[in-house]
């Protein structure tokens, strides 16, 4: 982000898995950094399992409207890899899309995730991520946002040391422990990078 260029982000998935809370931590990081932001919050159907994203614009300039047109988005978080090919028609020509490969079977006709995950390995830019794995590794069962979180770092101007703060300032209140898991969990993802074209 070296120009006035906004800068948009969409972080996806369904309700209940946190996407709105990623995004709040987007805003906070941004915030942080002196940079310009706004959001805006699309939810799907009302109860748990809906189609839920949050849009982020970020700017060094001032930020006049928090909704992304299609072809203005850099950067898609899903945490769902149905709801990342929701998105795709939004993307900038150079987009990177960071998506966890664990479904969320929330409807009965769910395509075959092969497929699905067939079709986002085609798409340049992406980053595929077994989310499921990590929070096994951590012995964490919602380390996987932190994972995305930390792999979508590496993709904004927004110093280490700030995320830190940021993630400290957010999970303080439910004890030391959540927040240097979280931390571990967003270091982890900081350290995934795209693959070599």
């Amino acid at each position: 982000m070296s120009s006035d260029k906004l800068y948009g982000i969409i972080v996806a998935g369904v309700g209940g898995q946190g996407a709105i809370t990623l995004a709040q931590l987007f805003l906070g990081a941004a915030w942080r950094s002196r940079l310009h932001t706004m959001q805006s919050e699309v939810h799907g159907m009302s109860q748990r399992g809906g189609s839920v994203n949050a849009q982020i614009s970020i700017s060094k300039a001032e930020v006049t409207a928090p909704l992304l047109l299609s072809g203005a988005v850099d950067l898609l978080i899903s945490m769902e890899p149905l709801e990342a090919l929701r998105y795709v028609p939004f993307l900038s020509k150079n987009a990177t899309i960071i998506t966890s490969t664990e479904p969320t079977i929330n409807m009965d006709n769910y395509p075959d995730i092969n497929l699905i995950l067939g079709a986002l390995r085609e798409i340049p830019g992406t980053i595929l991520v077994d989310t499921a794995e990590h929070a096994k590794k951590l012995a964490n069962k919602n380390a996987g946002n932190m994972v995305l979180l930390g792999v979508a770092s590496n993709y904004t101007p927004i110093d280490k040391t700030i995320w830190h703060t940021i993630i400290e300032e957010r999970f303080a209140s439910k004890g030391e422990k959540v927040v240097v898991k979280n931390i571990e969990a967003f270091d982890i993802g900081k350290k995934i990078i795209a693959p070599s074209s």
